[in-house]
């Protein structure tokens, strides 16, 4: 079963908003962490310490749970916003603490890419590749499993930014290209060459 990645919450011709909340996975750890935090609190015969220990769990939940991710594709400003939110800003309702800006015309590719986590498995992402070389990924948390949701995403991307090739490239899958391709032509024919040239000579020499 693929789990959800990015939703796109807008899509005109000139705009593709997409956002992202933290998965289930992310909550059960969050709410794991708090409890365990309570418990060593609960069990603690002091005070102070048992503070310390619940605050400690809550700041623990707080830094392992995935963020509110929002990203904009805006043909008319030409701009890529790239949004994170934090549990802290979305209940207390404060400002963006990061915020992404890059040029949409430098965008040369979108493809899924993949990380192996050992004892975890692999995430994938969804991430835009610009002129420069440089690769943003939407997000800052891959899913695990499936990577279906992922390519679905990159093929609306490409329709939306006008690329032909709607293909997802996977950068960990790659297949090697041939190299040297032409450098093994010129030298087939340069054997051709050595071969007509040593029938020549051996004609000549016969005739002679």
């Amino acid at each position: 079963m693929a789990v959800p990645y990015m939703t796109i919450v807008e899509k005109t011709d000139k705009v593709i908003h997409m956002k992202r909340t933290p998965p289930f996975r992310s909550w059960l750890v969050f709410f794991a962490l708090i409890l365990l935090g309570a418990y060593a609190a609960y069990e603690s015969q002091n005070l102070w310490l048992g503070s310390f220990y619940f605050v400690c769990g809550v700041a623990l939940a707080h830094v392992a749970m995935d963020r509110w991710e929002e990203c904009v594709l805006d043909r008319h400003a030409n701009k890529v916003t790239l949004f994170h939110r934090s549990l802290f800003e979305v209940v207390f309702h404060r400002p963006v603490g990061q915020k992404v800006v890059s040029s949409l015309s430098d965008i040369t590719n979108v493809r899924v890419e993949s990380e192996t986590l050992k004892y975890a498995g692999t995430t994938y992402t969804v991430a835009l590749v610009f002129s420069s070389g440089f690769s943003l990924a939407l997000t800052s948390a891959g899913t695990y499993g499936n990577k279906s949701t992922q390519e679905e995403l990159v093929k609306e991307i490409k329709k939306f930014l006008g690329f032909k090739d709607i293909e997802t490239v996977d950068v960990f899958d790659k297949k090697p290209s041939v190299p040297h391709r032409r450098e093994a032509d010129d030298d087939d024919e340069e054997e051709e060459e050595e071969e007509e040239m040593k029938f020549f000579l051996v004609s000549h020499l016969k005739i002679s």
